[in-house]
Order: structure tokens, then sequence, then C-alpha cells
């Protein structure tokens, strides 16, 4: 092993070569499966070697060995009298181990290449033949060798152009050859023969109710199908049938082929992609998704089934989070790795690409090409029915991740704010959602409302399902930040503009100035269109100046002062365009008239009942005021009543008083004459 350190020390020696350098040769060589080798053959001449280095063998050997890379053996090294010879190999069991153990191997060296090895067999109607393509060379694997020789001053930076100076490359697949000591630093084979296509285009509609509609189109040029027609059509046959319908057309000198599928299951849709890319798919089926809802998702389950397997399902989002943004859209998770390698027409090995998708939904996340290049999706909904460009690409695989709002369908919109004369922000929304919820949504809404404002002053006043109608009505009241506060953090979307400033706070203000800028996001219910638009903010007087408003006014609604109220009303509203309202105005504050009123009318009824009791209590005196007693000998009418009362009296008290029958005195039971006239008590 020593000998064979130190010839190694010489061959990396002989980097210090003159004119001539070392010679690379990288045989490459693997059966069906991928199963094979990497052998790299370093060689330099003795008299390089004895020229440039300048250091011992022991040394330059003891480096070399702390420095190679654990997944590359050193599997020889010779010395005949003209050259020295260093054999290297990296053994591998597959596409995967290859790409491990050479980004491995780059890692160690401080490369920031990300192996990428593509193997193309096509047998299609658009290409026959291999194609073997790397973005790295052996000189980046044997980079490790160059450096610790340099770094060393194991020779003069002068050579340093010399070590890797020639490049050889050999490929064998299968026990075939496809190309013998071609000069090449990487290695980039290709044997195929091609018939051009302008390109795939993917059309994507997920429906309200979780369906999915799709169309999957091929663009051929004449020139290339007049060529093989035959060869095409059955081509095409195959690649359609047993989900959709597939139809030929014609149309700016093309011949363009669609497999079409309508409100497909997502079992169906996978069938129908996985027919037309001549993929395998294992399939997954599910039911559930972002916020219960179904969703679709292709994965791949490793690196190396990238090129020749992919599987469909049906996932549910396993966060708890709720998507505070989209709180009344069906939500769905759209991940889908789209193989179109049978369709590579041209030496680029990559395929024109475009994916279109229902421009009425909100669409976010990411689709990342064959050469790991990612693109960000963010598109808000849109109006109209006809498909739109989310994607186009140049590559042989797409890998999309999608997060996708299917916007409920709003009839009616009608907020409602207050400002009170202390400052404090009033809300009222009403909002009806037309055929896009089912009694099952219904609940399940509530249920995810009811949670989401558990914790917040926003109160959810109502939630009604009428035939194909839902109305919501929700409210909330607070101050111009706590207003903000909320909102923000229930719905997700910023407040930060919002302001309310009142010159003269409070109840006894005769008049206010307000300036208002309300920036509340109504896309919390839907960033699509509106039937019927409604915003008011009610009782803020008069403008003080038209310039000294921004009316709010967008797309199909107009704003404006109407009485005491500040209005914008639309109809066919794209909430999505919505602009923020902001006034200034001054307001007669009619509540301490209402106030002063209110009090004297109190007051006034204070005093009249006070009277009435005066009244009441001055008669009743005078009902109860004693009667005089009437002279001795008064008329006989007079008599008769004393009478009448004496005998009343004394049938009331039979044993204690007698009254005279003469002059009526009152005298004691058993007196015989009256003590006042003398007369017999009779």
């Amino acid at each position: 092993m020593k000998n064979k350190l130190k010839y190694l020390i010489c061959i990396l020696a002989f980097l210090l070569l003159t004119a001539c350098g070392g010679v690379v040769k990288t045989d490459m060589n693997f059966d069906d499966s991928f199963a094979g080798s990497r052998v790299m053959t370093y060689t330099i001449s003795n008299s390089d070697y004895t020229s440039y280095v300048q250091k011992d063998f022991a040394t330059v050997a003891e480096t070399l060995k702390a420095l190679c890379p654990e997944d590359i053996e050193i599997t020889s090294v010779t010395q005949d009298d003209s050259n020295i010879v260093a054999v290297f190999t990296i053994n591998f069991s597959s596409k995967d181990d290859y790409e491990k153990k050479v980004g491995n191997i780059l890692k160690a060296v401080g490369s920031d290449i990300e192996p990428k090895v593509t193997l193309l067999r096509s047998n299609t109607a658009f290409a026959k033949g291999v194609a073997f393509q790397e973005n790295f060379g052996t000189e980046d694997l044997l980079k490790w060798m160059s450096d610790g020789i340099i770094n060393n001053d194991y020779i003069t930076s002068s050579y340093e152009v010399y070590i890797f100076s020639t490049s050889q490359v050999s490929l064998n697949i299968a026990g075939e050859e496809y190309e013998k000591d071609a000069n090449m630093s990487i290695i980039d084979v290709n044997t195929t023969k091609y018939l051009p296509i302008n390109g795939v285009e993917f059309n994507t509609v997920i429906n309200k109710d979780g369906s999915i509609d799709r169309s999957i189109a091929i663009d051929i040029p004449n020139t290339s199908y007049d060529q093989a027609k035959d060869d095409i059509d059955k081509f095409m046959v195959e690649r359609s049938g047993e989900v959709g319908t597939g139809t030929w057309s014609e149309a700016n000198n093309s011949h363009i082929f669609t497999v079409e599928g309508k409100a497909l299951s997502v079992e169906d849709c996978k069938k129908m992609t996985e027919k037309f890319t001549g993929k395998s798919l294992d399939a997954k089926t599910g039911s559930d998704a972002k916020d219960n809802q179904a969703s679709e998702e292709t994965q791949v389950e490793s690196e190396s089934e990238k090129s020749t397997e992919e599987s469909t399902e049906a996932a549910s989002d396993s966060s708890d989070a709720v998507d505070k943004r989209h709180l009344f859209s069906k939500n769905y998770t759209l991940n889908e790795y789209i193989n179109l390698e049978d369709y590579i027409s041209n030496y680029n090995n990559a395929v024109s690409f475009d994916y279109y998708v229902n421009p009425e939904n909100n669409y976010e996340g990411t689709i990342t090409d064959g050469t790991g290049y990612s693109f960000t999706v963010s598109r808000s909904a849109m109006s109209g029915d006809s498909k739109t460009l989310l994607y186009s690409g140049y590559s042989s695989t797409f890998d999309i991740k999608l997060d996708v709002n299917i916007l409920p369908n709003v009839s009616k919109y009608k907020h409602i704010v207050e400002i009170t004369p202390t400052g404090k922000i009033k809300r009222n929304i009403t909002v009806v959602f037309s055929e896009s919820f089912n009694e099952n949504d219904a609940k399940s809404l509530e249920e995810k409302l009811k949670s989401v404002l558990s914790n917040s002053k926003i109160k959810l006043d109502k939630v009604s399902l009428n035939g194909k109608d839902l109305e919501v009505e929700i409210s909330s009241s607070g101050t111009m930040d706590e207003d903000a506060k909320m909102w923000e953090e229930t719905t997700g979307y910023s407040r930060s503009i919002s302001s309310l400033d009142i010159d003269k706070k409070g109840y006894f203000v005769t008049k206010q100035e307000i300036s208002f800028m309300d920036d509340f996001n109504p896309e919390i219910f839907t960033s699509g269109n509106v039937d019927s638009y409604e915003y008011i903010v009610k009782n803020v007087g008069k403008p003080v100046d038209r310039g000294l408003y921004i009316d709010g006014s967008f797309e199909n609604a107009e704003a404006k002062f109407k009485g005491n109220d500040f209005i914008v009303k639309g109809e066919n509203v794209m909430m999505s365009n919505y602009t923020a309202p902001f006034f200034v105005s001054v307001r007669t504050n009619f509540n301490i008239y209402i106030i002063f009123a209110a009090v004297a009318f109190i007051f006034i009824l204070i005093i009249a009942v006070l009277l009435l009791i005066l009244f009441k209590k001055s008669k009743r005196n005078n009902n109860d005021a004693p009667v005089t007693e009437a002279p001795v000998n008064t008329t006989s009418n007079t008599v008769s009543i004393k009478k009448d009362e004496a005998k009343l009296n004394d049938e009331a008290k039979p044993n204690d008083k007698v009254f005279c029958s003469n002059c009526g005195q009152e005298n004691n039971a058993g007196d015989k004459f009256c003590s006042s006239c003398g007369k017999e008590i009779l």
C-alpha cells in the first residue's frame, strides 16, 4: 500500500508537467438497473514528475492519503519506464447511489455543484436512441487531489494549468458501447434521432365540489407529423382512452392531439395523466385535504424513480393551522410531479411546457423543473372564465406544489361602519354566498369560524343556510388600535395604514372633524367577484373638501357622500382590486341635543308627577275634614240625621252609650234622663 501511495504521489506530482500535463480517462459502465462503476485513470509521464515535484514521496503520500474521500477507491498505482498511472474507482448500485456518492465527493472539495445525471433510452414517436448527460466532470471529482498538491506547495503555480490537460470519455451501457475515448471533460453522449414537437400544454381546473377538469394537449408541427404520421397516430392512441377522450385538431400549421376529462375524481385524473405521460404511478387514495377538503398529490418516492415512477394521491394537510387569509375558501393542496421524458424531441433533452389554470382561484406555491430551478407562484383571482397561464418552462420534469383557494360565489357583501363620538369603531358585516356551500360545508365553516374567533372580540352573529344561499353575519367593536389588531390577528391581512383621527372626542362635543382611513381587506371573504357590493360609514357628516379625501372607488364600485353617510357601492366588483377609503369630514353631533332634550323631558315629567301627587294629597285632605254639630232644635232633617246616627251608634254599641231623643246628647247606658236637656231618655 505504501508503494501505491508513493506512486500516487508521483502521479500528483506529474501535474507539474511542462507542456503535456496529466491525462484523465473516464470509463463509465453500468447495466440496465444503473449498477456499475466509474473508473478514472490518471496518467503522467516520469519525466514531468521528476522535473517538477518539490517534495519527497513520503510527504506527498501521507497528504493524499488524508485527503482522499471515502466514496473514491484507490484501485491501483503503477509505474513503468514511461509513465505513472493511478486508477480511481466509484462503485454504485443505482442512479440514486451514484448521485449520492458524487454529491459527497463534490461537497468534500467545497463545490456547489448539485449532481444531475440524465439517462434517456428513448423509443417513442419523437425520439429513438440513447442520451446520457452529467453536469460535472472527472476534474471536479479529483479536485481534492489537485488542491492538496497546490495548497501544500508541491508544485509551482505556473504549472497548475497542466494538472488536468486532457480528458477522454468512454461510455458503455448494458454491454453496448456508445462512446470510445471521446475528448470531453463532462460526459455528454447522445445517439438519439429526434422528430421535433412544439410543446405540451396542461390545463387544470379544480371545481368547487373538489372534482377536476383537465385537458392535456401536444402540439406537433406539420413538418414532423407528415414525416411519421402512422407512427405518431399509433403512439398517441396508446396514450389516451382509459379516462377522458382523445381528439385531433389542426391550427397554425400544427396537428394538435388533446386528451380531455371533465369532473374527474382524483383517481381518474391520475389515470388520465399517467396514461399520457407513459409513466407508472403508485396510486394511493384518500379523502381529506387542507381544511378537510379533498386534494390531489403526486409524489416521487425516491430520486431514482423520478424518471420512471410517480404516484398520485389524495392526502390530508397534517398541519393544524387554519388558513386565516382564506377562511371562506375551499383550500386544496395540489402536488404533481409531471414527467415528460417520453415527449423529449431535441438534443437539449427538454420539452416546452405550459401549465394553465382557472383564473378565478388563488394560487401560491413553487414549480421546480428538472434542472433544480424553482419558480415561485403567487397569483390572485381575476374575473373571467377562460384559462390563464400559471407557468411556462423548458425541461423534462416539473415538480408542482401549489396551495389552491377555490373561491366561493358571493352574491351580496354589505359592510356597515359606525364611528362613535368617543372614537370607537363598530362593524356589522353581512355576506351572502350563493351555490358554494352545502349543509355539511356550512356546519364545517361555522365550527371553523367559532374556533378562529373564540379568542377574539369579533363576534359570529349568524351562519344560516337557506336553500343554496349561505348568509354569514359578523360584528366587532373597539378603538382604532383594537379594531386593527383584532382583524389583523384573525385574518392575517395587514392593517398597517388604517387610521382614525377625531379633533374633539366626546358625547358633548357639537362638531367633530373626522379623518378616517379604513384599510380593511375584504379578501377574507373572497378575492373574486361580488354581485352586489356595499360599504357604508354611517353619520360622518359632510366632506371638508373633495380634494381632501380619496373616495375609495375601484373597478365597478363608486364612492360618494349621501346625506351624512359615506357609501361605496357597485355591482360585479372584483374584491382583489379594492381600494381602502380615506376621507376627511365634519359632522354635527346631534347626540348632545338629544341628551339635553331627554334630560329636559325627564325634568318636566318629574315636576308633573310631583304636582299630580300634591294635587291628589290636597284633595284627600279636604275630604277628610270634620263636620260641625247642628244646634238644638234645628230643622227636622238635621234632627233626623242625628237620630239616625245615634241609632246607628246605639246599634253598633248597645251596651256602652245611649242618645237623648230630644237633643241628641250622648249619655251613659242605663241613664234615664238626659244629662244635657233633662228630658227623659226614651
